[in-house]
């Protein structure tokens, strides 16, 4: 009888030929070793692919490699679905391209997760890293308030906290692989920008979870990143006004019935209504920066 690994780790990309290797290096630093990894190319068109195949054949035991039919580029959600297709482990967690996991990323989730076996999810701080280049900022650790640390949390789980702070949005929880599949893992509808909140969306809506107060997750910042790249076009308020109307139907449909929630969704979507400014702003601002540089 095949024996599966406990953790299944997903790790989306395109054109991530720089950092990639990197990030699997992380894994294979893990306290723990049973693990399995799933690399989807979501259509790259550098070295990617090559880096990747080398990674899966020099380890065909533990990782293995995916594309969409004929190479296309469908997007991360889907792209992090067809690596949760292929995932054994009786838990799963995603490490981007440019990510790395802390030693114990693993362990620490798994140890919360015997803690509290009610949870479907434990998630916890991520550390926004800069001092990976030559950068001058120094590294921030993600505040989450005091009161939701070390504590199951019923649905909505953290959604109000980050629908306050979207920067307090936490990244790659370990969720138990059965009801994540049951719940159609990640939105399809959403190929970049809030994919991640729309998913921890979907799961706290659905399912309790636990937050450690432990940071185990280096998230790199840098200037092709998906979020620096929607930040430069202006199309931020944009996709988060998007986001937030998927979000208000997602809430009827599957929320819990919770008036200070509805209220709050609310809120955050009239925030948003001035994004065509805010866009030729950003544009307008972009322009003046090419024509200084010339």
């Amino acid at each position: 009888m095949t024996r599966h690994p406990r953790f299944s780790v997903i790790t989306i990309v395109r054109d991530g030929e720089v950092h990639l290797a990197e990030a699997v290096e992380s894994l294979r630093h893990q306290s723990v070793e049973d693990w399995e990894l799933h690399i989807v190319d979501d259509g790259s068109s550098d070295g990617t692919l090559e880096i990747a195949t080398d990674l899966a054949d020099g380890d065909p035991g533990r990782i293995h490699l995916h594309r969409h039919p004929g190479g296309e580029n469908r997007g991360m959600s889907a792209s992090r679905n067809l690596g949760l297709r292929h995932a054994a482990g009786e838990f799963v967690t995603w490490l981007d391209h440019d990510d790395r996991f802390l030693p114990r990323k693993l362990e620490g989730l798994h140890e919360a997760m015997d803690r509290s076996p009610e949870a479907v999810a434990v998630i916890g701080p991520c550390r926004r890293w800069w001092t990976w280049s030559a950068s001058d900022i120094e590294d921030e650790d993600q505040t989450l308030p005091a009161r939701v640390l070390d504590t199951l949390l019923p649905p909505p789980g953290l959604l109000p906290v980050f629908l306050e702070n979207p920067r307090a949005v936490p990244l790659a929880p370990l969720v138990r692989r059965r009801p994540l599949v049951a719940m159609g893992g990640h939105v399809e509808r959403f190929r970049g920008m809030y994919e991640d909140q729309a998913f921890l969306a979907r799961l706290m809506f659905r399912h309790p979870v636990f937050v450690i107060p432990e940071v185990l997750h280096l998230y790199r910042q840098h200037e092709s990143s998906c979020v620096a790249q929607t930040h430069r076009s202006g199309l931020e308020v944009q996709t988060r006004r998007r986001f937030l109307h998927w979000l208000a139907m997602e809430f009827e449909t599957c929320g819990p019935r919770d008036e200070k929630l509805r209220l709050e969704i609310a809120r955050a979507t009239r925030a948003t209504r001035s994004w065509r400014f805010r866009r030729w702003q950003r544009m307008l601002i972009n322009l003046r920066s090419r024509d200084v540089a010339r």
